[in-house]
Formats: C-alpha cells, structure tokens, sequence
C-alpha cells in the first residue's frame, strides 16, 4: 500500500455515496496499523463542487472528487481491493491539503 492508491471503500455502507477512498499518509509515516484515507464521490453527485480544496481526479472511465475535507482513519487491513493510483494528480491533492490545513 502506498501514498495515493485508490481502495474501494471499506465501509460497505457508504459505498454508494463514497466508492473509493485515497490514502493521503506518507509512506514515511506508517506508525502502526491506521492510514489516513480521503473519500471520492462521484462528480455527477457534486457537480458543481470541484475546486482548488475538492481537486477532480479519475478512477476507471469515472471522473471523482477527493473530499480533503472528509479525511479519515482506516485500517490498513480494511483497504484490500486496489482500484487505482493517483500519482498523476499529486500536485493537485497536495495543494488541496495545503489549502485545508494551511489556507495557501
């Protein structure tokens, strides 16, 4: 498991509004069993949301929101089936947590 790869959600509750959930935690900061993970939701579902702080990214032929906003701690054992990397969207994921946290 690394920094950006896409897991279906592990909350099988929440699967319809949230598919997919992205690990945002370092690969340097494993520090025991949790990841901290950000749901994507489906661009068709928030249309107009996307922005500098929800940046838009793809899984599959889907276009998805990362919800910064809704970051989260998970299991590493809870991500098990692998749907995807992000690495193409780094800049963008990076300057929405900078936003978040840091308001730049």
């Amino acid at each position: 498991m690394a920094q950006l790869d896409v897991f279906l959600n592990p909350i099988a509750q929440a699967r319809r509004a949230y598919p997919y959930v992205v690990v945002l935690q370092s690969d340097r900061a494993r520090t025991g069993r949790e990841r901290i993970v950000a749901p994507l939701v489906p661009c068709t579902r928030m249309p107009a949301a996307a922005g500098r702080l929800m940046p838009r990214v793809q899984v599959g032929d889907v276009d998805h929101l990362v919800l910064t906003q809704g970051l989260a701690g998970s299991y590493a054992e809870e991500l098990r089936e692998l749907r995807g990397q992000l690495v193409a969207h780094r800049d963008a994921i990076v300057a929405a947590l900078d936003y978040l946290f840091l308001g730049v």
